[in-house]
């Protein structure tokens, strides 16, 4: 094998070796990003504006000032402003979410394979052990630091009973350069009529990835 062979492996190796790893990790956005999405892959911020591409976010705008100013040390030793990543969950039930609930109609998430995504050598990354926007959050950019992170609280069923829960929930995993659409292998939403609005979307243009209604990705009213 060749050098790109054995890094993909070993990044497989390293995820399967994780127990705790989800099998898909979850971009989380409004309903009105969903076209851009499928002609032009999940994009980071930068990316989407440099574009000019019309883009909506649920985020604060406090936070995506203080989001701008992080630098971020990802695998491939090439640092980069947060703006220039695409954050990912481990899980869909989060502080974010459970923030803006009452939106939960207009949003949806994206299911990204973890290892085909990973694996892929194009692809570089880093990890946080908490909200990436926190001072107290660490950031990991080697698969051999997996185990640093608290998998108890980022998969338990609560959080708000564990000691800094909130902030470890929001745990992410940062994405350079973007997510192309072929890592995507379901859309989710919480509602019918946006499940049919979306397969009408995909529908028109030719690309066969579900859309399901997943209640367990959305918190209930």
């Amino acid at each position: 094998m060749n050098n790109k062979e054995n890094l993909a492996e070993w990044r497989k190796k390293k995820i399967a070796e994780c127990k705790a790893f989800p099998k898909c990790l979850l971009y989380l956005s409004k309903k009105e990003n969903f076209k851009s999405i499928i002609e032009h892959g999940i994009l980071p911020h930068n990316q989407s504006k440099g574009k000019k591409l019309k883009s909506q976010s649920f985020a604060d705008v406090d936070v995506q000032e203080l989001r701008s100013e992080i630098k971020v040390l990802i695998s491939g030793n090439k640092k980069y402003n947060l703006h220039d990543l695409v954050p990912l969950y481990f899980q869909a039930l989060t502080p974010t979410l459970s923030k803006i609930r009452a939106q939960q109609k207009n949003l949806f998430f994206c299911k990204i394979l973890s290892q085909n995504l990973i694996s892929d050598t194009e692809t570089n990354f880093a990890f946080t052990d908490g909200n990436a926007a926190s001072l107290y959050t660490i950031t990991y950019r080697s698969l051999n630091s997996l185990n640093k992170l608290n998998w108890e609280i980022i998969n338990s069923e609560f959080w708000n009973d564990k000691v800094d829960g909130k902030r470890i929930r929001n745990s992410e995993f940062l994405i350079y350069p973007k997510i192309e659409i072929k890592y995507i292998s379901e859309f989710s939403v919480n509602n019918q009529k946006l499940k049919e609005e979306f397969e009408n979307i995909l529908l028109k243009n030719s690309i066969k990835i579900p859309v399901t209604v997943d209640e367990r990705c959305f918190f209930i009213t």
